[in-house]
C-alpha cells in the first residue's frame, strides 16, 4: 500500500507475479496520487488500470477491504467497481443484517463476498459464529481466512478451516517466517489440500520501498514456497 497501483504492478510484474489483491484507497499513479482506488473512480481511471494489467499480464483476483455502505445502492456501486476490474472476490466485513442483500447482489454479479475474520468485529472473529452467519447463504458468500488472527485470538486455525470447508475463498498469510507461524500455515495447508481448495493465497509483507520492499516480499513468498514444497514432497 506504500506504492501507487502503477508502481505496485511494475514491481510484481518484474518479479513474475500474475495475480493480485487491490487495496481500497491506494493511489493510482505517481502523477495521479489524488485518484484513489475505490467505487467512486471514474470509468476512464478503471480503463487505465485495466490497460496496465493487460500490459504486465496481471489480473485482480480480489479487492478489499471493501466498505459496502448502508444501502443496496451503495453496495451495488462496489459490485459495479469489482465487475469493471473482473474481480472474483470482494473482501470485507459487512454487517450480519446486510448479508441477505449482499447475497442477492453476489449472485446477480457472480462475484463472491469473502468475509474477513477481523478482530473487534463480532461475530466474524470467532470461527463458529462466522460459520453460523454464512451457512444459510448461497455459495457466493464465504470467508477470507486470516490464519494469524485465528491464532492470535486463541483459536485453532485448522479447526476453523475444517468447520468452514467449502466456504473459504481465499487465505491471508501475514508472516510464515517464524517457527510457530510456519507450523500453523503448514497444518492449514494440509487441511486445505485435503479439501481440494482452489482459492487464492494472499501474502502480506512489511512496509518498505525499493530494495527493502522487494526483500520483505521475497522473504514472505519464499517462506510460503518452502512450506508448499515440503508438503508436496511429503505427499508423493
Amino acid at each position: 500500500r506504500d506504492l501507487t497501483v502503477m508502481e505496485m504492478l511494475d514491481v510484481l510484474h518484474t518479479n513474475n507475479f500474475h495475480h493480485i489483491e487491490l487495496s481500497l484507497g491506494q493511489s493510482l499513479s505517481p502523477d495521479h496520487k489524488d485518484i484513489k482506488v475505490g467505487p467512486e473512480m471514474a470509468p476512464t481511471d478503471l480503463e487505465t488500470i485495466n490497460a496496465m494489467l493487460k500490459d504486465v499480464h496481471l489480473d485482480i483476483v480480489s479487492y478489499g477491504v471493501a466498505e459496502f455502505g448502508r444501502s443496496e445502492a451503495d453496495a451495488r456501486k462496489v459490485f459495479e467497481f469489482a465487475k469493471g476490474l473482473k474481480v472474483k472476490n470482494i473482501v470485507g466485513t459487512p454487517s450480519v443484517d446486510s448479508l441477505e442483500m449482499l447475497d442477492k447482489l453476489a449472485t446477480e454479479y457472480q462475484i463472491n463476498v469473502a468475509i474477513l475474520n477481523q478482530p473487534g468485529l463480532p461475530p466474524y472473529a470467532d470461527g463458529n459464529a462466522l460459520l453460523q452467519a454464512i451457512q444459510e447463504r448461497s455459495t457466493h458468500i464465504g470467508v477470507c481466512a486470516d490464519i494469524a488472527e485465528w491464532r492470535r485470538t486463541g483459536q485453532d486455525p485448522v479447526d476453523c478451516v475444517r468447520k468452514l470447508k467449502g466456504r473459504i475463498f481465499e487465505v491471508y498469510l501475514k508472516d510464515s517466517g517464524g517457527q510457530p507461524e510456519a507450523a500453523a500455515v503448514s497444518d492449514v495447508l494440509k487441511e486445505l489440500a485435503q479439501q481440494r481448495f482452489k482459492g487464492a493465497f494472499c501474502v502480506q509483507t512489511a512496509p518498505g520501498r525499493g530494495p527493502e520492499l522487494i526483500k520483505n516480499l521475497a522473504g514472505v513468498v519464499n517462506a510460503f514456497s518452502d512450506i508448499v514444497t515440503k508438503l508436496a514432497a511429503a505427499a508423493q
